[in-house]
C-alpha cells in the first residue's frame, strides 16, 4: 500500500469508529498536525513520509477502538440479575 492509500484508509476507519482523526492521534501520541502533513494537496504535492511506528500505532489504536465497541455492544445483549 502506499502512503495515500494507508491515510485514507485510517480516516476510513476513523470514520467508521466515529471517533475524529484528532482524538485517534492523541490516543496513539501522534500530533494530528503530522497525519494531516501526510495527505496529499495542492499545497503539499510532496507529502513527507509517515514512519511505521506511527502508522502502526494509529492502527493499533483502531483495532481497540473495534474491541471496545464489539464489548460494550456485547454487554447490551446480557441479562442483568435481579
Amino acid at each position: 500500500m502506499d502512503q495515500q492509500t494507508i491515510v485514507q484508509d485510517i480516516a476510513r476507519r476513523a470514520k467508521a469508529s466515529r471517533i475524529s482523526i484528532a482524538e485517534l492521534c492523541r490516543r496513539a501520541g501522534i500530533h494530528p498536525d503530522t497525519f494531516q502533513n501526510w495527505k496529499k494537496t495542492e499545497r503539499n504535492p510532496n507529502p513527507p513520509g509517515a514512519n511505521l511506528h506511527s502508522i502502526g500505532a494509529l492502527y493499533r489504536e483502531l483495532d481497540k477502538i473495534d474491541a471496545e465497541d464489539a464489548e460494550r455492544l456485547a454487554g447490551r445483549g446480557k441479562a442483568v440479575a435481579a
